[in-house]
């Protein structure tokens, strides 16, 4: 017997070491998967797709002009690579078969990105000579016709071809592309005959057509095998590959926890049925001993409560902490290493100071202490630092265990379990119930507090406050006609000027809609709300890019002051509201203090508001008319009605003073339909008198447009007043015609069907395409007045107007200039062959009188 215990003991150790080994080699397969590289891939994985997708919108971008330079496409290409060989870097715990895969995917995927990156670089030599070709084209073009030796015959077909390639780099027709090269070839037949000055000036700008011809279907292909390669199909598939093997090393990780837990408790029943053996082996020795038994029996009792304690301390998911008398650690949890990243060597003897955050002071920590040794417990809210350095929010109870005689503690239990996602989602909910969803600015609620503390600090430190009230200038168009995704994206961008515009200690508020409002506390005079105005004009009149649009946007702002003009939020905000309103009173895109007159002023507006419903009945309104003069021979051509209010206090109103008002009450409808009678009735006296009047238009607004039978009216208008239709002419705003394309296309098809001239007024303002222009089929363009303001005496900043001109003669439509004031502009137009002016150079509006004696023979 004495022989075998060697052998059994050998049997017995190794069994443990199998045991030990195979204790290890679960735990380390169980804990295989490294959290951190599954992250860093997937974020590769997310920058790869968005990297592609932003590369493909450069490229498109750049194509369609809405980029100049190649900057973003390089930037963007090289982080496409740069993610694509990060992938290359295949986290080690995925399975073998997976890896395979994956590196697969990712080679042609690398492949694909490689000739993508090829073809990029083709697409930004090519159509930089084609983008140099065409912006080359229009000044040789000029210095060619501009030659004192070129006949109109010689510069009609150079026209033709540089107009028919101008339209064709921005279309695709097979057709029309022959017909370029057949009068490109024409040309270049007719240079040998020319003289040498003038034939370099058309080799010059042949050679220019030229490349555009080649160059662009070049251009187009290669746009399109770059927007049509498969990055993106093979990034999903990588995704989705990763995934998939990511969820299968988590499932295999979870098994051998599973194996693991099923080991543990084989070993706990064979704990306890060592257990039960030496219950048996102490009752036998307790009948020779009954002092040892009892001295077993608890060794016993207390063994088993040790192992109940050490295993609900090892498994419980909120961190422990044991120090004894003097607060020093003498253990902790697996939780507790989890939670705050410090294991049992690296604070064993410290006290719990050392996960200490800083955030509370002292005077906390002496009443908890206080607490602790009164009641023998104490719980609550504390802030404490994980290893990493990071503070989070923990909710921790401790308890002080007595020693044997009951009088001190002998040691010190807490207890604490991570609560930062409930205190993020306390701190989320908190936000949103104060901020606005879209611009994530402080609400209506937020900002009544907000203001509520200016006006608080502002009397104590006996300071001024100021309100800013902000409204921007005409958003309703924008949004009615962009969709309410512009008008949102509008909205966002202005919050995030005006949070740079002011400083840290300001408020910065959505009250609703468009409307902005701005508190300043503590300022130490009124001008600095005034400076900080004049900020925030200059930003927010800054264009916006808003997709494939660029619109400048601006603001009326309202200034109220604590305590000149209010005492109490409410009253602050109600004379800042009146403010704004003044100030787009006196013309917008400007700032204005509260006074007591505004008040006065607004019901001012309110009363002439009231009386405008009447002026129709009592006569008041009246047409004035300005005349349009020929282009080329400067005789009387057409004239335009204006509408104009004597008010019987007032005096005589610009539309500018009623008209919104109208258009706000809905009054715009018969005083529309009031005007267009009115001009057919005064053409139909003219007529009667002997005179030969020209064609008269009329302006159309956006609520005749969408609620009147518009055709209807016209119609009966004419035949009532026995008026060919030639006669009258309808101007419509781009923003007009693109509110309902559908019904427009159909009430200007039947206008036109009628005999009416169609023409759209102030055009390149408004948000209208070539496309949806060429359905509308109207018979005028008129230039913006603001591009012929640009017109200088130099000749200079003239290219849009002339480019309105060029594209209205290639559609087949006449072009009216509004706002000539001056020789030169009027001279600039007729070089590039505008049809009518109209402006002061030729006559401001006149009433009917003075207009008539235009139209007798002189």
């Amino acid at each position: 017997m004495l022989a075998n215990r060697p052998s059994r003991l050998l049997w017995l150790l190794a069994g443990v070491a199998a045991v030990a080994i195979l204790l290890s080699w679960l735990f380390f397969k169980a804990d295989a998967i490294n959290a951190r590289a599954h992250q860093q891939y997937e974020r590769e994985l997310r920058l790869l797709r968005q990297a592609d997708a932003e590369l493909n919108a450069a490229v498109l971008a750049n194509r369609v002009g809405l980029q100049t330079d190649f900057d973003t496409i390089v930037a963007t290409a090289a982080e496409v690579l740069r993610a694509t060989h990060a992938l290359e870097q295949l986290p080690d715990f995925l399975p073998a078969t997976s890896l395979d895969r994956l590196r697969e995917d990712i080679d042609q995927l690398r492949a694909v990105q490689t000739e993508k990156t090829r073809r990029i670089e083709l697409f930004k030599r090519e159509n930089a000579v084609l983008r140099n070709s065409l912006a080359f084209l229009p000044e040789a073009t000029n210095r060619y016709i501009a030659d004192p030796q070129v006949t109109l015959a010689d510069s009609r077909p150079v026209g033709i071809l540089v107009r028919g390639i101008l339209t064709h780099a921005h279309s695709s027709n097979a057709e029309f592309d022959t017909a370029l090269w057949r009068q490109l070839e024409a040309l270049e037949a007719t240079l040998p005959e020319m003289a040498e000055a003038r034939r370099e000036r058309l080799r010059n700008l042949l050679l220019h057509a030229r490349v555009i011809i080649e160059r662009k279907p070049a251009v187009d292909t290669l746009t399109r095998e770059i927007l049509g390669a498969p990055s993106a199909a093979l990034g999903e598939r990588v995704s989705l590959h990763y995934a998939t093997a990511y969820e299968h090393a988590a499932a295999t990780a979870h098994n051998y926890r599973l194996v693991l837990y099923v080991l543990a408790l084989v070993m706990a029943g064979y704990v306890a049925l060592a257990m039960q053996r030496l219950q048996r082996a102490s009752r036998e020795l307790a009948r020779a001993n009954h002092d040892l038994k009892e001295r077993f029996d608890t060794l016993r009792r207390t063994q088993e409560e040790l192992n109940l304690y050490a295993t609900v301390f090892t498994n419980a998911s909120e961190g422990m902490t044991i120090t004894d008398a003097d607060a020093r650690i003498i253990a902790v949890n697996p939780a507790f290493t989890f939670i705050t990243g410090y294991t049992l060597e690296e604070v064993g003897g410290q006290t719990p100071a050392v996960l200490g955050s800083g955030r509370q002071d002292e005077a906390f920590y002496r009443d908890m202490w206080a607490t602790l040794n009164r009641d023998g417990q104490w719980q609550g809210e504390i802030w404490n630092r994980r290893r990493d350095g990071e503070i989070f929010p923990e909710w921790l109870s401790i308890t002080a265990v007595p020693n044997s005689s009951g009088d001190t503690p002998s040691h010190y239990i807490g207890i604490f379990s991570d609560i930062t996602d409930r205190k993020a989602a306390e701190a989320r909910i908190h936000h949103l119930a104060h901020h606005d969803a879209l611009t994530n600015l402080p609400n209506r609620t937020l900002l009544q507090d907000r203001l509520d503390q200016a006006i608080l600090q502002s009397r104590r430190r006996e300071r001024h406050a100021a309100v800013l009230f902000i409204d921007l200038d005409r958003f309703k168009p924008i949004n009615d006609t962009l969709g309410h995704e512009v008008g949102d994206a509008l909205l966002t961008q202005v919050a995030r000027r005006c949070q740079r515009a002011v400083r840290e200690t300001d408020t910065v508020a959505r009250h609703g809609g468009d409307e902005f409002v701005v508190v300043l506390p503590e300022l130490d005079n009124a001008q600095d709300a005034a400076v900080l105005a004049r900020k925030l004009l200059a930003a927010l009149g800054e264009p916006y890019r808003l997709g494939e649009h660029e619109l400048t946007v601006t603001a009326s702002i309202g200034i109220a002051l604590y305590p000149e003009d209010g005492q109490s939020a409410s009253m602050l905000l109600r004379n800042a509201d009146a403010a704004m309103y003044g100030a787009k009173a006196d013309g917008r895109n400007a700032f204005q203090f509260y006074s007591a007159e505004l008040n006065t002023a607004s019901l001012g507006e309110l009363l002439l508001e009231n009386q405008l419903r009447g002026a129709l009945d009592r006569d008041e309104l009246v047409l004035f008319y300005q005349p349009k003069v020929d282009g080329r021979s400067g005789q009387l051509a057409g004239a335009e009605a204006l509408l104009r209010w004597r008010h019987p206090e007032l005096g005589l109103l610009a539309p500018g003073r009623f008209v919104p008002a109208a258009e706000e009450s809905g009054l715009i409808v018969p005083i529309g339909e009031w005007v267009l009678r009115s001009a057919c009735r005064q053409m139909r006296a003219w007529l009667d008198a002997g005179l030969q009047p020209p064609p008269v238009a009329v302006n159309l607004s956006a609520q005749q447009l969408a609620q009147q039978d518009l055709v209807a009216l016209v119609h009966d208008a004419l035949s009532s007043h026995r008026l060919p239709a030639g006669m009258l002419e309808l101007e419509l705003t781009e923003t007009m015609l693109m509110r309902d394309v559908d019904h427009t296309i159909e009430v200007l098809a039947r206008l036109r069907a009628m005999g009416v001239r169609l023409a759209i007024d102030d055009f390149g303002s408004g948000y209208s395409s070539l496309a949806y222009l060429k359905l509308f089929e109207v018979d005028v363009l008129k230039i913006d007045r603001s591009f012929v303001n640009d017109i200088r005496s130099d000749g200079a900043e003239g290219t849009i107007a002339a480019a309105v001109i060029a594209l209205a003669h290639s559609l087949g439509q006449q072009v009216v200039a509004e706002g000539v004031e001056n020789d030169y502009q009027r001279d600039f137009l007729a070089r590039h062959h505008c049809d009518q002016f109209q402006g002061y150079l030729f006559g401001r509006p006149e009433p009917v009188a003075d207009f008539t004696r235009r139209l007798h023979p002189r």
